[in-house]
């Protein structure tokens, strides 16, 4: 497996463990009745992150883009295994952003509106500002859809997982193949040979 690989792998490990470590607060929020509880639970642990330190959000980021940036890299080889493996990966990593951006910061700028992570640090634009704070029912909706987000981000980490093993197994399998038709050319050759 070569290195790059081994990058791509284990930065998704990473990130899906973080989706794993959510979901203690977000299946009560998905698949069970919604409970007063469960939403507190919810809005603790996620404030917990928001509210994390600048070094934390920068690891995650970087864990975030590693990915992204090494298939694109490896996409460079431009063979027909690194267009459908590495372009598949490349596609799905970037969804996985896009739901990272466009998902979960609103959610939690929705979610938690007095912390002070939602005014503070962050490298997108401010959100424009509301005539009103977020009703119960609209903090309510957001952590749920923060909650569907992070399952969604699980199944397109696990795909990317699952196409760079893949393309680790096709490409044994291609060695293998080989082998086998060059040992077969082999004996055919040893065998004119004789003949003569």
């Amino acid at each position: 497996m070569s290195f790059a690989t081994n990058i791509v792998i284990g930065s998704c490990a990473f990130l899906l463990g973080m989706v794993f470590v959510c979901q203690v607060v977000d299946i009560p929020l998905l698949y069970m009745p919604v409970t007063d509880a469960a939403l507190e639970n919810a809005y603790r642990f996620y404030a917990m992150w928001f509210e994390s330190p600048g070094a934390v959000k920068a690891l995650f980021h970087v864990a975030l883009a590693v990915p992204l940036f090494t298939i694109l890299i490896k996409l460079q080889r431009w063979t027909e295994s690194a267009v459908f493996f590495d372009g598949s990966s490349a596609a799905l990593q970037l969804a996985t952003i896009i739901l990272y951006i466009t998902v979960h910061i609103s959610s939690l700028r929705t979610a938690l509106p007095d912390s002070a992570a939602a005014q503070t640090w962050s490298f997108l634009p401010a959100p424009p500002a509301r005539d009103a704070p977020p009703t119960a029912d609209e903090r309510v909706e957001a952590v749920r859809v923060l909650a569907a987000g992070n399952a969604l981000c699980g199944l397109l980490l696990l795909a990317v997982i699952g196409m760079q093993v893949g393309q680790e197994y096709a490409g044994r399998m291609e060695e293998k193949e080989q082998m086998r038709i060059d040992e077969a050319a082999k004996k055919v050759g040893g065998e004119s040979k004789k003949d003569i």
